[in-house]
Formats: C-alpha cells, structure tokens, sequence
C-alpha cells in the first residue's frame, strides 16, 4: 500500500516498444572520472622537440641535413686522406728537384777536380769482363797477348785512345778494385770476429791502411816515372786500378785462412802474390817502356833502369799484400 511517508522508489523509464517482447536494451554507464589524455606516438613530436633535433641535426651535418654522422665521418677521412695524398705527391715532387738539384751541383764541383767522363770509363764492364778479368789475376801465366786494342776515328784511322774494359780484357778498370776492396774490409771484420777480436773500429782502419798502402804504391810509381824520365802520359787511373787488383789475391788468401791450416794458407799467400806480381810485370809494361818498338831512342842502360824499376814494383806487391793480411 502507499505509505505516505516512503514514497515509492524511482525506476529508469525505458520506453517501450508497441508490439514487441524483447528486453530493453542494456546501457553502458556513463563514467564519472575526465578521461585520461594519450601521449603523442613517437613519431609525431611536439614542435618545440622537433625543432631541436633539427637544430642538432643541422649541427652536425651543416651541408648534408639528411647525412648519417657515420657517412659524415666516411667523407671526413676521405678529405683528410686526399689531403694526405696531395701533401705526400708536393713533398715527392720537391724532393725529387731538390736531389737533381743536388746532383747537377755535384757535378759540376766534382768536374773541376775529376774527370767525370773519363771515370766513368773504367767503369764499363760486363758480367762476362768480370768474370774473364779474374780469372786472369788469378791464372796470369798463359795469357796473350797484353797488348791493349785501340780505338780509331771512323773518319781518318787515327788513333782515339784505347777500347774500354768491356771490350778489352787488359784494359784497366776500376770496377773491380772498388768491390774487392769493399769486400776486402768486410771480410777483414768476419775474421776478426772469428778470433774474438772484433771491434767497429777495425773495419775503419783496415779500409784507413788499405786506402794509403793504394796511395803510397801509385805516388811510388809515378815518381819512378819521373826519375826516369818516362814521358807517357798515364793516367793516374790506369795505376790506381792496377793498384787495386792485388785485393784479389789478398781475398782469396783470407778466405783459405778461414777453412783450411797455416800452412796452406801461406802456400795460397805466396802464389797470389807471385801472380799479381807478373800481372803487374805484363801489364804496365806499356807505361814503363812505352817506345820498345821505336829504335834509337833509348840508351842501353836507361832501358836497363826501367827494366828494374818493373820488377822492383812487381816484387813490392809482398810487402804490400803481406801489410794487407796481416
């Protein structure tokens, strides 16, 4: 029943609809609360961020704004090598001026004391010269002739001067001389070290004595030539590498000493010595008696002088070769 005091209870009205049994439809409440508010996706970013990933992105890469920093560092190498390679390619080139700089000064100091073209002469040889040119020192006895070829003018006939070492085995050259003697030096360092009594200080003397041993031989023999009133016009060239070719011997006798007992050691000292000696005898013979086939021009006994001048040189070669070994 109604009661006053209670009033009835208020229901939702929900229309219904003429002619059909259905339910009412369900209705979602309605939410009190404000909804909440969704972050920005990542790849939608708010204008002030945007801005300054721009700006950092520019400071970066000023001239590529779409460049990776690891492209961008790529080409920064690149640059720094290309740099490198210019500075390299200017440094070459200067160096390369400066050594032919350099070098025409040389050659044009050196030409006022040497003869430049006439040294480089007595350097023309062959591996086949070499060869034949040692064997000779070596093995001098059957040997002909000692007679020097000489070159003439294609045009008159006349004579030019004599044919270089390459195409004459009794030309002088000084080829040899220089390698032996270098060779000389450093073999004079492995037998001391065999001895234990190597030192740096031996390689610079024994090259000290050798050199002045080469001097003292050519100033001997052109004194005599002029004692003797040899008027051949040798060139001091010509006895400098005759002076140098008793290294070979002196070489081949270090090098028996090194394998083989004293005593076959001096037998090796004394043929070496022997053959040098009539190396020496036979070839300056042109310089000593230049005018043998000219008659009435030298007496008697200044042909005897001279004749003993020779052998005294070639008989000289112990002394010189015994210092050299010892």
């Amino acid at each position: 029943m109604y009661n006053q005091n209670n009033p009835p209870q208020q229901y939702p009205y929900y229309p219904q609809q003429q002619h059909s049994a259905s339910p009412p439809p369900l209705q979602h409440p309605i939410p009190t609360h404000p909804p909440i508010q969704m972050r920005d996706p990542p790849s939608a970013p708010s204008p002030p961020t945007q801005q300054r990933m721009t700006h950092q992105h520019q400071h970066i890469s000023p001239q590529h704004p779409h460049q990776h920093p690891h492209q961008q560092h790529i080409q920064q190498v690149s640059t720094d090598f290309m740099w490198n390679d210019a500075t390299t390619q200017m440094g070459m080139q200067f160096g390369r001026s400066a050594m032919v700089a350099g070098s025409e000064y040389v050659e044009k100091n050196i030409n006022r004391y040497v003869n430049y073209p006439a040294l480089k002469y007595y350097f023309k040889v062959n591996n086949s010269y070499v060869a034949n040119k040692i064997k000779l020192l070596l093995f001098p006895w059957r040997h002909r002739p000692w007679s020097r070829l000489v070159k003439r003018s294609e045009q008159n006939g006349q004579m030019e001067g004599y044919k270089p070492p390459r195409d004459d085995i009794n030309s002088p050259d000084l080829y040899i001389p220089v390698m032996a003697l270098v060779t000389y030096v450093l073999l004079t360092g492995i037998v001391a070290g065999t001895e234990h009594k190597f030192h740096p200080e031996v390689l610079g003397v024994n090259a000290t004595t050798a050199f002045f041993l080469m001097i003292l031989e050519l100033a001997f023999i052109k004194g005599g030539c002029y004692l003797l009133n040899i008027t051949t016009e040798t060139s001091i060239l010509d006895i400098l590498a005759y002076s140098g070719y008793k290294f070979i011997g002196v070489i081949i006798t270090l090098l028996v000493g090194l394998i083989a007992p004293f005593w076959i050691v001096i037998a090796a000292f004394i043929y070496t010595v022997a053959a040098n000696g009539f190396f020496l005898l036979r070839s300056l013979r042109y310089v000593v008696l230049p005018d043998t086939t000219i008659t009435n021009t030298v007496n008697i006994p200044q042909r005897q002088r001279r004749i003993h001048f020779l052998f005294l040189v070639a008989a000289l070669q112990f002394v010189f070769m015994y210092f050299l070994i010892k």
